[in-house]
């Protein structure tokens, strides 16, 4: 496939599955917040972020590495990757599953959330099924079978969704209990659906290959510190909102964190499609290719950011509204004011992801630690004096100071062009506009 053909179909399945994720879990966020009290949907969301965390931070474990080895490897020895990928990820979440249920009781105790205990007990049961589902994800990935890939990551969020609306249509009454059962078998049906797309790509060498497992190992180490910090650290102000305040603070950053999530969809469809090229150009020693995809990619994000906050700054309070009702009304200030985060993600993002791909992973677990520690200052401090709308503040700030941090040591090992990612931004937008008069004018034509 050419690389014009490869950026047009990954990323439009990326992005398709981006897109339908986000849509299904904005409606059913939208039926949840109107099914249960402000209460109980802070302690969904309290669970939805700490199965959050655990998922990505296991994912990270074996993600990278796993796709940076297996791009152009065949047969025996990509049998081999895959082998050792599933005993690193089987022992990885034994571990957690052990840190779960002996730390399930203190999380309900200090997020002051009756219940969470046996919402975690619940999804623990069905962590294991996970092992063989996102080793299939990461797979699709790595042989960059993206269109697999999107029909796999549906079939998880869809089924879901319908078991949502299906209570609010047919008006019976539905528990968290209740909830937490449908949300972790949704995951038996997505596996079984991964599996059979990359039932041709499936092969594993039976036994303990020591010198893969210690590639992956040495090089997923890194990322897992990554990902488990930057999770920590996106979802601190959560915790911070729950042991500090309440779980109606958790609620009420929640419904506008969920437009927040909208900024997602291009950032980690455009991220996803990147690493596997960056990591083949990296390979190649081709460093100029390497800072070319950066400079491209991080345009493209910021093409979106910046329609993303002038929309959440002017309508928010019609945004709260629509999505949530008036009792979220409080949220409209922390809307505008963390929709400025939108300027700093692409950069955090993409200096993260590409200092995986050039093999420096380390120096990205350190500096998203360091978010971690000095954000959790800042927002127990602007949350202590402020309350909800000094979570904002305490986000803002940190990932500000990361991504700043992050420019600077990317460009020691690439030659990146900032003035050139500026232009590239404002260009996009007469692109799109012309492509959009092409295709209407096609249409029109037919």
């Amino acid at each position: 496939m050419s690389k014009s053909g490869y950026w047009l179909s990954s990323g439009f399945y990326s992005m398709l599955h981006r897109g339908i994720d986000f849509f299904v879990g904005f409606l059913g966020f939208m039926i949840l917040v109107r099914i249960f009290s402000k209460e109980d949907f802070g302690v969904w969301v309290l669970f939805i972020t700490i199965a959050s965390i655990v998922e990505m931070a296991r994912n990270g474990f074996i993600q990278n590495g796993m796709i940076k080895f297996v791009v152009g490897k065949e047969n025996e020895e990509l049998a081999k990757i895959q082998m050792s990928a599933i005993w690193l990820n089987t022992i990885l979440t034994v571990l957690i599953i052990i840190c779960l249920l002996t730390s399930a009781s203190w999380m309900e105790s200090t997020f002051q959330s009756p219940g969470l205990k046996s919402l975690i007990n619940i999804h623990c049961l069905f962590l294991p099924l996970l092992i063989p589902h996102s080793h299939n994800l990461i797979l699709m990935q790595g042989t960059f079978n993206f269109r697999s890939y999107f029909f796999a990551g549906i079939s998880r969020s869809v089924p879901f969704f319908l078991i949502v609306v299906y209570f609010y249509l047919s008006k019976n009454s539905l528990t968290l209990i209740q909830l937490a059962w449908y949300f972790n078998l949704a995951f038996v049906f997505a596996y079984l659906s991964s599996q059979y797309q990359v039932r041709h790509q499936f092969r594993l060498v039976w036994g303990w290959h020591q010198e893969w497992i210690s590639k992956i190992f040495h090089f997923g180490k890194f990322v897992f510190g990554t990902n488990l910090i930057s999770m920590l650290t996106s979802s601190m102000d959560k915790f911070l909102l729950g042991a500090l305040l309440s779980p109606i603070q958790v609620a009420l950053a929640n419904s506008a964190g969920r437009i927040i999530n909208l900024l997602d969809i291009p950032i980690n469809s455009i991220s996803s499609i990147s690493f596997p090229k960056a990591s083949e150009a990296s390979d190649q020693k081709n460093y100029v290719e390497v800072a070319r995809i950066y400079e491209f990619t991080v345009a493209s994000m910021f093409s979106f950011s910046l329609i993303f906050i002038l929309f959440a700054v002017f309508f928010a309070k019609y945004i709260i509204l629509i999505i949530a009702g008036e009792d979220y009304l409080e949220a409209v200030p922390y809307l505008q004011l963390i929709s400025l985060v939108a300027v700093v993600k692409p950069l955090d993002r993409q200096a993260g992801v590409f200092l995986d791909a050039i093999g420096k992973p380390s120096y990205n677990m350190i500096l998203v630690f360091g978010t971690l520690i000095y954000g959790l200052g800042l927002s127990w401090f602007f949350i202590d004096k402020l309350g909800l709308i000094g979570a904002a503040i305490g986000v803002i700030s940190a990932i500000g100071l990361t991504a700043l941090i992050k420019m600077v040591v990317l460009n020691r090992f690439l030659d990146i062009s900032y003035k050139n990612i500026l232009i590239q931004t404002i260009r996009n937008y007469p692109k799109a506009y012309k492509l959009a008069i092409a295709r209407l004018s096609k249409k029109k034509s037919q």
